[in-house]
């Protein structure tokens, strides 16, 4: 009966393995499908990422294609603005070479006025000898008809040149003309003087000197016309240049406005900059006193390392106690067998309080070095928490670092746009100076013109004097003279209507230059609005530069994501492979444990007597490892209550079949420990061990539970203490695993 009961106690323990194993596997199934769920969604998310990134790569090829256009446009309008400075300039070279033409003019003019001089002294002179001839003409009666009409013809040319003042002191080729008509004038008196008989030979060169004084007449009209035209032109250019001038102020004024805005966003970035720096440095200063709590941290882990250190070497001593009370327990069992005696009883009492004293230091010690692992997961979530702080800071930095380098190059672009505007204002004074300059020597010109004509009309009063004189002496040439006027009425008519012809041809050139006028102005008002067109283009261009930085950032943190899930998804797929390959060989070591076990059972017959003792409350992690020791021992167990004399024998084969258990353990544990190992990194390992050692715990309990029942029933000690030793040595051994695993542990989280 007793048999039949252990063996269904074997069978329910087996069945619970197996079922916990089924469990242990199905857990490991759902965490394989959560992976792959994870991995999925993983997959499916860099998809999305994927095809947003495609998006962005469209949206940034348009915005190059459109800052592309805009840079034409802007190279355009900046090669426009370039011809329109090189017309500024030719104009104003042009400028410069009529006032050249000018001051040149003005240097002949001075050069005509010293021989006008020269002329004038000389018609002093002739008039002087003009006056004695007078005087001698008052004596002879013949010759008063002569200068009656010298004095009518003197008159008419002086009427004529005062029609002309204003204008004879312009042209070399008028008083050149005028000083021939003199010339001729003079010959002529001469003539009269030398033949005062002769009338025909003074009609004709009277009519000669008419028709020279017609040409000369008809000249300087034209060059007079001319001069007209000329000061119009000069005129007209000079309102051009002083529009032009307007709108260069007016654009100084806005390049102005524009500096003192450039020099207010300067004044804002280095403050911006300033404000930078400082949260730089107080981010140092965090960064420092975080790795002084990283120090304090580290040597707290080093104290925490020997006082691991101090329980290793505590747990050394506990082991070579047990080993000495294995060795008195032997003995005890040496000394039962050959008298039962009150003192060995006493001996063994004290024995058994020393093992209490131990377990009960055991654990205390375990208590403690619970406690010491509790901390040192709390200094390692606070490790962990700081690296985070450590690693914000350090990408602010960087941010930090990028908005300065940034606002560097903005603030290297603005100097750049400073020197040139400094440059074109320098350029824009010189020709404002210049355009001065220019304005002061016509106003200098202009005032010496005035000069020569003030000199001019007192030459001419002094000229009309002599030829009022000279007048007297020919009243002789009136009734010729009045031929003349009838000719000179038609040439007159003549010149009329000329004149009218000039008039119109002027009305319609002063048609043409309103148009013209006209037309610079709708010019200007282009210019004015492609200006503003220019600025709106620039100001887009800026804002779509800030477009195209802030989507290079978003790419650039989608990319780091998307490198952190790849890598993710490496170590999930790593993990998955590492779990398949543990489930194979965790199957591959159950059925080598089954194959052995009924190696073993063929080998050596179960006794009965070892499911009376310790094994039978143990749970099923220990009996997996134990199995064979409990047949054994039930094996024995029967053989010594059917045969009492036989005990040595039993004995020996106890000790033959425990040899044989503890090798046979050994062997499994060091080939689970070794296939252990390895999987120490992956995720799912670590929980089975724990698993395993919640078990082993309360094994520990269940241990301490019978070493009290034993104390209590000293009359089966030599069956107690036979599976005392073998739970015991199975005990050690999974104590060295658990050892063995916290060692781990400690590695892989000083690696992290």
């Amino acid at each position: 009966m007793l048999g039949l009961q252990s063996h269904n106690e074997d069978l329910e323990k087996d069945k619970t393995s197996q079922n916990y194993l089924g469990k242990g596997m199905e857990q490991v199934a759902k965490k394989l499908g959560v992976a792959h769920e994870e991995i999925q969604r993983l997959t499916d998310e860099l998809q999305v990422k994927e095809k947003e990134q495609c998006k962005l790569d469209s949206a940034l090829k348009k915005a190059q294609l459109e800052i592309d256009k805009l840079k034409e446009n802007l190279v355009k309008q900046k090669e426009n603005d370039a011809a329109d400075l090189q017309k500024a300039k030719e104009h104003n070279q042009r400028l410069d070479e009529e006032i050249l033409a000018l001051r040149n003019r003005v240097r002949s003019l001075d050069s005509e006025k010293k021989v006008l001089g020269e002329m004038v002294e000389r018609l002093k002179g002739e008039v002087c000898e003009s006056q004695d001839n007078k005087q001698l003409e008052d004596h002879s009666p013949g010759k008063t008809v002569g200068g009656e009409q010298r004095e009518q013809i003197l008159k008419m040319s002086h009427e004529k040149n005062e029609m002309f003042e204003s204008e004879w002191s312009k042209e070399r080729e008028r008083e050149k003309q005028l000083a021939s008509g003199l010339d001729t004038a003079e010959k002529a008196l001469k003539a009269e003087s030398e033949y005062p008989s002769s009338g025909d030979k003074l009609k004709y060169n009277q009519q000669g000197e008419v028709q020279q004084l017609h040409q000369n007449l008809h000249r300087l009209q034209i060059l007079c016309n001319s001069a007209e035209n000329e000061l119009r032109y000069e005129r007209g250019k000079n309102l051009d240049l002083k529009q032009h001038n307007s709108l260069l102020q007016e654009e100084n004024i806005k390049i102005k406005i524009e500096l003192k805005h450039a020099q207010q966003k300067l004044l804002e970035s280095t403050k911006m900059c300033s404000s930078l720096t400082a949260e730089c440095k107080q981010c140092q200063q965090k960064i420092k006193e975080l790795e002084l709590e990283v120090l304090k941290q580290t040597q707290s882990i080093k104290s925490q390392n020997n006082l691991q250190e101090k329980l290793a070497q505590e747990k050394s001593k506990v082991a070579d106690a047990e080993e000495k009370i294995l060795d008195l327990q032997r003995k005890l069992e040496h000394a039962h067998k050959v008298c039962l005696t009150d003192t060995c009883i006493s001996e063994k009492q004290q024995l058994e309080e020393k093992i209490k004293v131990a377990t009960e230091n055991e654990a205390k010690v375990k208590q403690q070095y619970q406690e010491e692992q509790q901390k040192r997961k709390l200094l390692y979530q606070n490790i962990d928490e700081l690296h985070r702080q450590v690693r914000t800071l350090q990408d602010k930095e960087n941010l930090l670092e990028m908005t300065c380098s940034q606002q560097q190059s903005r603030i290297q672009q603005q100097e750049a746009l400073l020197k040139q505007l400094q440059n074109e204002k320098r350029k824009y004074d010189e020709d404002v100076k210049s355009n001065q300059e220019l304005s002061e020597k016509l106003s200098k010109l202009q005032q010496e013109k005035e000069a020569l004509r003030e000199e001019y009309l007192r030459l001419l009063k002094l000229l009309n004097v002599h030829v009022r004189n000279y007048n007297e002496k020919h009243q002789q040439h009136k009734i010729k003279l009045q031929k003349v006027k009838y000719r000179l009425t038609n040439e007159v008519e003549l010149r009329d209507k000329r004149i009218n012809e000039f008039e119109d041809e002027i009305g319609i050139l002063q048609h043409k230059i309103e148009k013209e006028k006209a037309i610079q102005d709708q010019i200007t008002a282009q210019n004015d609005t492609l200006l503003l067109e220019k600025r709106k283009l620039q100001e887009q261009v800026i804002e779509q530069e800030q477009l195209i930085h802030s989507n290079k950032w978003t790419i650039s943190s989608i990319q780091s994501r998307v490198l952190y899930m790849d890598k993710e998804n490496k170590q999930l797929q790593e993990n998955s492979l590492r779990l398949t390959q543990q489930i194979g060989f965790l199957e591959r070591i159950i059925r080598s444990i089954h194959i052995r076990r009924g190696e073993n059972l063929k080998e050596f017959p179960v006794p009965k007597w070892w499911h009376r003792g310790k094994l039978a409350s143990l749970p099923a992690t220990k009996k997996r490892k134990e199995i064979y020791s409990t047949e054994v021992c039930t094996c024995n167990n029967a053989e010594l209550q059917h045969e009492d004399e036989s005990v040595p024998k039993a004995t020996e084969k106890w000790k033959h079949s425990e040899q044989m258990e503890t090798t046979i353990s050994d062997i499994l544990e060091s080939e689970v420990v070794n296939e252990i190992l390895p999987l120490s990194n992956s995720s799912f390992s670590g929980k089975g061990l724990v698993e395993s050692f919640v078990s082993l715990q309360e094994t520990d309990d269940i241990k301490s539970k019978e070493a009290m029942a034993s104390s209590k029933s000293p009359e089966k000690s030599p069956e107690n203490l036979v599976c005392s030793q073998n739970s015991e040595a199975g005990y050690i051994n999974v104590t060295s695993l658990k050892e063995t695993h916290g060692i781990q542990e400690q590695d892989q989280k000083s690696e992290l």
